[in-house]
């Protein structure tokens, strides 16, 4: 009987390779539950990413801007700026300006304790608010001021 013919062996180039199929990740069983904090929960070994941080860190607890308003011929007008709250420590706001705007909302019209609430939040939360500076009547140029609240000297929250 005549020899078989010689078997050709393929080299691992020539052998074609099937389809690629794509896997789904299976998070490990554990990571579906969440964490007391109310985060996912991270298992031993496994790193969560820094968290980005804010350079003040925000508190619960009433904070404010540190002035006093008033109902004046032009509308709500600083009556005064309070000793160590962010609107003394800017230097920005001045005894005598006309509040106009709280974070985009008009304030003109506005009765005083609506405004002075609209003043107040949490420690360290920005507030951007602009006033009319100038004699009453006149239409006086527009000041944008943007504020951290604090609480004066760490004691009580002062009025707006």
């Amino acid at each position: 009987a005549p020899a078989p013919p010689p078997v050709k062996m393929a080299t691992p180039a020539e052998v074609p390779l099937p389809p690629l199929v794509p896997v789904p990740a299976q998070p490990p069983q554990e990571e579906a539950a969440s964490s007391p904090m109310g985060g996912p929960r991270v298992l031993q070994g496994q790193r969560r990413p820094a968290p980005v941080q804010a350079a003040l860190p925000t508190s619960s607890g009433p904070a404010d801007v540190g002035f006093l308003l008033a109902q004046g011929p032009g509308g709500l007008v600083v009556q005064q700026i309070l000793p160590g709250g962010p609107a003394a420590t800017s230097g920005q706001i001045r005894q005598g300006d006309v509040l106009i705007d709280v974070d985009g909302h008009d304030v003109v019209g506005r009765a005083v304790e609506e405004v002075q609430g609209m003043l107040r939040g949490d420690r360290n939360s920005p507030i951007t608010m602009i006033f009319r500076r100038g004699a009453p009547g006149a239409q006086g140029e527009q000041v944008v001021v943007t504020l951290l609240r604090a609480v004066p000297g760490g004691g009580a929250p002062a009025r707006g």
